[in-house]
Protein backbone atom coordinates (compact mmCIF):
# COMPACT_ATOMS: atom_id res chain seq x y z
CA UNK A 1 0.00 0.00 0.00
CA UNK A 2 2.95 2.46 1.08
CA UNK A 3 4.44 1.51 -1.94
CA UNK A 4 2.02 2.38 -4.45
CA UNK A 5 1.03 5.45 -2.82
CA UNK A 6 4.61 6.57 -3.23
CA UNK A 7 4.52 5.67 -6.91
CA UNK A 8 0.95 7.61 -7.85
CA UNK A 9 2.49 10.46 -5.48
CA UNK A 10 5.19 11.07 -7.65
CA UNK A 11 3.25 10.27 -10.84
CA UNK A 12 1.03 13.06 -9.92
CA UNK A 13 3.72 15.20 -9.03
CA UNK A 14 5.37 14.71 -12.31
CA UNK A 15 2.60 15.26 -14.23
CA UNK A 16 1.73 18.48 -12.60
CA UNK A 17 5.48 20.15 -12.70
CA UNK A 18 5.32 19.26 -16.94
CA UNK A 19 1.89 21.20 -16.92
CA UNK A 20 3.30 24.12 -14.92
CA UNK A 21 6.81 24.59 -16.71
CA UNK A 22 4.02 23.93 -20.57
CA UNK A 23 2.67 26.94 -19.02
CA UNK A 24 5.82 29.54 -17.95
CA UNK A 25 7.25 28.54 -21.43
CA UNK A 26 3.88 29.27 -23.34
CA UNK A 27 3.59 32.88 -21.67
CA UNK A 28 7.44 33.31 -23.48
CA UNK A 29 6.24 31.90 -26.62
CA UNK A 30 4.27 34.01 -29.34
CA UNK A 31 0.68 32.47 -29.23
CA UNK A 32 0.61 33.06 -32.81
CA UNK A 33 3.31 31.61 -35.52
CA UNK A 34 3.16 32.94 -39.26
CA UNK A 35 5.03 30.67 -41.28
CA UNK A 36 7.25 33.86 -42.30
CA UNK A 37 8.32 33.87 -38.10
CA UNK A 38 9.60 30.06 -38.33
CA UNK A 39 13.21 29.38 -38.63
CA UNK A 40 14.35 28.37 -42.05
CA UNK A 41 14.54 25.02 -43.26
CA UNK A 42 14.29 23.36 -46.22
CA UNK A 43 10.60 22.25 -48.33
CA UNK A 44 10.26 18.54 -48.15
CA UNK A 45 11.48 16.97 -51.17
CA UNK A 46 8.99 16.07 -53.81
CA UNK A 47 11.01 13.45 -56.30
CA UNK A 48 9.86 12.40 -59.61
CA UNK A 49 10.43 8.94 -59.55
CA UNK A 50 8.95 7.88 -56.14
CA UNK A 51 7.18 4.88 -56.50
CA UNK A 52 4.80 3.41 -53.70
CA UNK A 53 4.75 -0.24 -53.08
CA UNK A 54 1.00 -1.72 -53.17
CA UNK A 55 0.14 -2.34 -49.56
CA UNK A 56 -2.15 -5.42 -48.54
CA UNK A 57 -2.44 -4.79 -44.72
CA UNK A 58 -2.73 -1.54 -44.12
CA UNK A 59 -4.16 1.83 -45.71
CA UNK A 60 -1.69 3.62 -47.78
CA UNK A 61 -2.11 7.13 -48.66
CA UNK A 62 -1.89 7.51 -51.99
CA UNK A 63 -3.99 4.07 -52.78
CA UNK A 64 -7.49 5.88 -50.61
CA UNK A 65 -9.87 7.03 -53.10
CA UNK A 66 -12.89 8.27 -51.00
CA UNK A 67 -16.33 8.96 -51.49
CA UNK A 68 -19.84 9.86 -49.96
CA UNK A 69 -18.75 13.75 -50.41
CA UNK A 70 -15.19 13.47 -49.37
CA UNK A 71 -13.69 12.96 -52.55
CA UNK A 72 -10.53 15.43 -53.37
CA UNK A 73 -12.06 18.03 -56.05
CA UNK A 74 -11.06 17.14 -59.47
CA UNK A 75 -11.56 13.31 -59.31
CA UNK A 76 -7.80 12.43 -58.27
CA UNK A 77 -7.26 8.86 -57.65
CA UNK A 78 -5.18 9.65 -53.85
CA UNK A 79 -7.88 11.42 -52.36
CA UNK A 80 -6.40 10.58 -48.92
CA UNK A 81 -2.71 11.53 -50.25
CA UNK A 82 -3.88 15.09 -51.64
CA UNK A 83 -5.21 16.19 -48.24
CA UNK A 84 -2.17 15.22 -46.61
CA UNK A 85 -0.22 16.70 -48.41
CA UNK A 86 -2.38 20.08 -48.24
CA UNK A 87 -2.39 19.18 -44.09
CA UNK A 88 1.16 19.62 -43.68
CA UNK A 89 0.97 22.90 -46.31
CA UNK A 90 -0.30 24.58 -43.62
CA UNK A 91 2.67 25.23 -41.50
CA UNK A 92 4.25 26.51 -44.93
CA UNK A 93 5.48 30.28 -46.00
CA UNK A 94 3.93 31.17 -49.40
CA UNK A 95 7.18 30.92 -51.29
CA UNK A 96 7.46 27.20 -50.07
CA UNK A 97 3.95 26.45 -51.11
CA UNK A 98 4.25 27.80 -54.43
CA UNK A 99 6.63 26.02 -55.23
CA UNK A 100 5.38 22.07 -53.45
CA UNK A 101 1.88 22.65 -54.87
CA UNK A 102 3.10 22.75 -58.60
CA UNK A 103 5.29 20.31 -58.03
CA UNK A 104 2.37 18.06 -56.46
CA UNK A 105 -0.56 19.22 -58.38
CA UNK A 106 0.66 20.60 -61.78
CA UNK A 107 1.77 24.11 -62.35
CA UNK A 108 -1.25 26.64 -61.31
CA UNK A 109 -3.53 24.43 -60.43
CA UNK A 110 -3.86 24.64 -57.07
CA UNK A 111 -3.39 28.48 -55.54
CA UNK A 112 -2.30 29.36 -51.79
CA UNK A 113 -4.90 32.04 -51.04
CA UNK A 114 -2.81 33.76 -49.15
CA UNK A 115 -3.80 37.20 -48.95
CA UNK A 116 -7.56 36.09 -49.15
CA UNK A 117 -6.93 34.64 -45.91
CA UNK A 118 -4.72 37.70 -44.43
CA UNK A 119 -7.22 40.34 -45.17
CA UNK A 120 -10.10 37.94 -43.98
CA UNK A 121 -8.18 37.92 -40.61
CA UNK A 122 -7.73 41.72 -40.64
CA UNK A 123 -10.56 42.42 -41.17
CA UNK A 124 -12.17 40.00 -38.00
CA UNK A 125 -9.07 41.01 -35.41
CA UNK A 126 -10.25 45.13 -35.63
CA UNK A 127 -13.51 43.51 -34.37
CA UNK A 128 -12.07 41.34 -31.82
CA UNK A 129 -13.37 38.28 -33.39
CA UNK A 130 -10.52 36.42 -34.05
CA UNK A 131 -8.57 34.12 -31.98
CA UNK A 132 -5.25 34.79 -33.18
CA UNK A 133 -3.50 31.74 -32.28
CA UNK A 134 -4.78 29.29 -34.73
CA UNK A 135 -3.07 29.64 -38.14
CA UNK A 136 -4.84 27.61 -41.18
CA UNK A 137 -4.57 28.27 -45.47
CA UNK A 138 -6.77 27.97 -48.29
CA UNK A 139 -6.39 26.18 -51.88
CA UNK A 140 -8.22 27.34 -54.07
CA UNK A 141 -8.35 24.91 -57.18
CA UNK A 142 -8.10 26.86 -60.81
CA UNK A 143 -9.41 23.38 -62.43
CA UNK A 144 -12.48 23.21 -60.52
CA UNK A 145 -14.00 27.14 -59.74
CA UNK A 146 -15.83 27.42 -56.68
CA UNK A 147 -13.99 24.61 -55.03
CA UNK A 148 -11.17 25.08 -52.06
CA UNK A 149 -9.87 23.44 -49.11
CA UNK A 150 -9.05 25.04 -45.98
CA UNK A 151 -5.53 23.18 -44.30
CA UNK A 152 -5.24 24.33 -40.06
CA UNK A 153 -1.82 23.95 -38.89
CA UNK A 154 -1.54 21.45 -35.61
CA UNK A 155 0.34 21.84 -32.89
CA UNK A 156 3.74 24.16 -33.15
CA UNK A 157 3.95 26.03 -29.58
CA UNK A 158 3.53 25.37 -25.96
CA UNK A 159 0.26 27.87 -26.44
CA UNK A 160 -0.81 25.29 -28.93
CA UNK A 161 -0.59 22.41 -26.58
CA UNK A 162 -1.85 24.34 -23.77
CA UNK A 163 -5.24 24.45 -25.75
CA UNK A 164 -5.39 20.71 -26.91
CA UNK A 165 -5.08 20.02 -22.81
CA UNK A 166 -7.67 22.34 -22.36
CA UNK A 167 -10.13 21.23 -24.79
CA UNK A 168 -9.38 17.35 -24.75
CA UNK A 169 -8.52 16.98 -21.36
CA UNK A 170 -11.79 16.12 -20.14
CA UNK A 171 -12.34 13.72 -22.79
CA UNK A 172 -8.82 11.83 -22.20
CA UNK A 173 -9.24 11.45 -18.62
CA UNK A 174 -13.25 10.28 -19.03
CA UNK A 175 -11.53 7.37 -21.79
CA UNK A 176 -8.35 6.75 -19.11
CA UNK A 177 -11.11 5.94 -16.50
CA UNK A 178 -13.26 3.99 -18.40
CA UNK A 179 -10.15 1.40 -20.11
CA UNK A 180 -8.94 1.12 -16.42
CA UNK A 181 -11.74 -0.19 -14.60
CA UNK A 182 -13.64 -2.96 -14.57
CA UNK A 183 -17.07 -3.03 -16.88
CA UNK A 184 -15.75 0.19 -18.14
CA UNK A 185 -17.99 0.21 -20.87
CA UNK A 186 -21.31 0.70 -18.92
CA UNK A 187 -20.39 4.46 -18.72
CA UNK A 188 -20.43 4.70 -22.38
CA UNK A 189 -24.39 5.91 -22.81
CA UNK A 190 -23.42 9.01 -20.05
CA UNK A 191 -19.74 9.40 -21.27
CA UNK A 192 -20.74 12.67 -23.01
CA UNK A 193 -23.03 14.39 -19.88
CA UNK A 194 -20.00 13.62 -17.54
CA UNK A 195 -17.36 15.35 -20.44
CA UNK A 196 -19.89 18.17 -20.80
CA UNK A 197 -20.44 18.87 -16.42
CA UNK A 198 -16.58 18.62 -16.55
CA UNK A 199 -15.75 21.51 -19.35
CA UNK A 200 -18.52 23.16 -17.65
CA UNK A 201 -16.94 23.90 -14.86
CA UNK A 202 -13.82 25.54 -16.79
CA UNK A 203 -16.13 27.02 -19.81
CA UNK A 204 -15.20 30.23 -19.39
CA UNK A 205 -11.36 29.52 -19.39
CA UNK A 206 -11.62 26.92 -22.52
CA UNK A 207 -13.34 29.31 -23.80
CA UNK A 208 -10.67 31.56 -24.13
CA UNK A 209 -8.77 29.29 -26.23
CA UNK A 210 -11.14 27.67 -28.45
CA UNK A 211 -9.54 27.64 -32.03
CA UNK A 212 -12.42 26.20 -33.50
CA UNK A 213 -14.88 29.29 -33.16
CA UNK A 214 -12.23 30.83 -35.63
CA UNK A 215 -12.25 28.13 -38.40
CA UNK A 216 -16.07 27.78 -38.10
CA UNK A 217 -16.64 31.73 -38.41
CA UNK A 218 -14.38 31.68 -41.14
CA UNK A 219 -15.73 28.61 -43.08
CA UNK A 220 -18.89 30.11 -42.31
CA UNK A 221 -18.22 33.51 -43.75
CA UNK A 222 -16.65 32.37 -47.02
CA UNK A 223 -19.70 30.10 -47.63
CA UNK A 224 -22.10 33.09 -47.15
CA UNK A 225 -20.19 35.09 -50.11
CA UNK A 226 -17.27 36.60 -48.23
CA UNK A 227 -15.21 37.59 -50.64
CA UNK A 228 -17.26 38.17 -54.23
CA UNK A 229 -16.82 41.73 -54.00
CA UNK A 230 -13.57 40.96 -54.57
CA UNK A 231 -13.42 38.38 -57.49
CA UNK A 232 -13.60 35.21 -55.06
CA UNK A 233 -16.35 32.80 -55.40
CA UNK A 234 -15.72 29.91 -53.20
CA UNK A 235 -19.21 28.23 -52.95
CA UNK A 236 -17.70 24.57 -51.64
CA UNK A 237 -15.29 23.74 -49.32
CA UNK A 238 -13.48 21.24 -47.83
CA UNK A 239 -11.26 21.29 -44.43
CA UNK A 240 -8.23 19.15 -43.42
CA UNK A 241 -5.62 18.86 -41.00
CA UNK A 242 -3.57 17.32 -38.66
CA UNK A 243 -2.70 16.23 -35.25
CA UNK A 244 -4.78 19.68 -33.50
CA UNK A 245 -5.36 20.64 -37.06
CA UNK A 246 -6.69 17.79 -37.25
CA UNK A 247 -9.23 18.04 -34.40
CA UNK A 248 -10.31 22.01 -35.34
CA UNK A 249 -11.05 20.36 -38.88
CA UNK A 250 -13.19 17.93 -37.05
CA UNK A 251 -15.36 20.48 -35.53
CA UNK A 252 -15.35 22.90 -37.79
CA UNK A 253 -16.65 20.28 -40.48
CA UNK A 254 -19.30 18.99 -38.23
CA UNK A 255 -20.66 22.96 -36.82
CA UNK A 256 -20.82 23.90 -40.98
CA UNK A 257 -21.58 20.85 -42.21
CA UNK A 258 -18.51 21.13 -44.65
CA UNK A 259 -16.80 17.94 -45.47
CA UNK A 260 -13.37 17.54 -42.88
CA UNK A 261 -10.62 14.70 -43.30
CA UNK A 262 -8.45 14.99 -40.69
CA UNK A 263 -4.72 13.41 -40.35
CA UNK A 264 -4.40 11.77 -36.98
CA UNK A 265 -7.16 14.53 -35.08
CA UNK A 266 -8.12 14.20 -31.63
CA UNK A 267 -11.97 13.14 -32.14
CA UNK A 268 -14.78 15.42 -31.10
CA UNK A 269 -17.38 12.66 -30.47
CA UNK A 270 -17.62 12.52 -26.60
CA UNK A 271 -17.24 16.04 -26.35
CA UNK A 272 -19.74 17.49 -28.65
CA UNK A 273 -21.79 18.63 -26.49
CA UNK A 274 -19.03 21.23 -24.87
CA UNK A 275 -18.65 23.09 -28.07
CA UNK A 276 -20.46 26.13 -29.04
CA UNK A 277 -22.63 25.24 -31.02
CA UNK A 278 -23.13 22.19 -29.79
CA UNK A 279 -22.76 19.49 -32.54
CA UNK A 280 -24.95 16.25 -33.79
CA UNK A 281 -23.22 13.35 -33.21
CA UNK A 282 -25.20 12.64 -36.74
CA UNK A 283 -23.32 15.49 -38.60
CA UNK A 284 -19.87 13.51 -37.42
CA UNK A 285 -20.64 10.26 -38.64
CA UNK A 286 -21.75 12.13 -42.15
CA UNK A 287 -19.46 14.83 -42.73
CA UNK A 288 -16.10 14.07 -41.20
CA UNK A 289 -13.70 11.29 -41.95
CA UNK A 290 -10.74 10.80 -39.33
CA UNK A 291 -7.47 8.76 -40.67
CA UNK A 292 -5.60 7.05 -37.67
CA UNK A 293 -2.88 5.07 -37.84
CA UNK A 294 -2.38 1.64 -35.90
CA UNK A 295 -0.27 3.11 -33.19
CA UNK A 296 -1.65 6.08 -33.12
CA UNK A 297 -3.12 6.45 -29.34
CA UNK A 298 -3.13 10.23 -29.15
CA UNK A 299 -5.89 10.53 -31.70
CA UNK A 300 -8.15 8.00 -29.95
CA UNK A 301 -8.77 11.14 -27.32
CA UNK A 302 -12.34 12.05 -27.78
CA UNK A 303 -14.06 9.52 -29.19
CA UNK A 304 -14.14 8.46 -33.28
CA UNK A 305 -16.92 8.72 -35.62
CA UNK A 306 -18.22 6.12 -37.86
CA UNK A 307 -15.69 7.44 -40.77
CA UNK A 308 -12.68 6.52 -39.39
Amino acid sequence: YVLGRRWWSWIFIVFFLAIFFLFLSSQDSSDTVQPQDRASRPPILLVDDFYYPSQESTLAYPTCEMNKGFEFPGGGASDLGDYSFLSAMAYERYEITKYTLSKWFGADLVVDEEEFVSQWRKNNEKSGKVESGVYFKLFSLTSVPGYAIMSIRGSETAWDWISNMRLWSAAGLAQVVKWVMPYGWIWDPILPDLIYFANWVESSTIASVSYYKTTTQFVNDVLAGYGKNDGYDFSNLRVTGASLGGGLAIITGAQTQAFAVAISGLGATLSRETFDPPIELEKLNSHTFNFIPERDYIARIGGRASFL
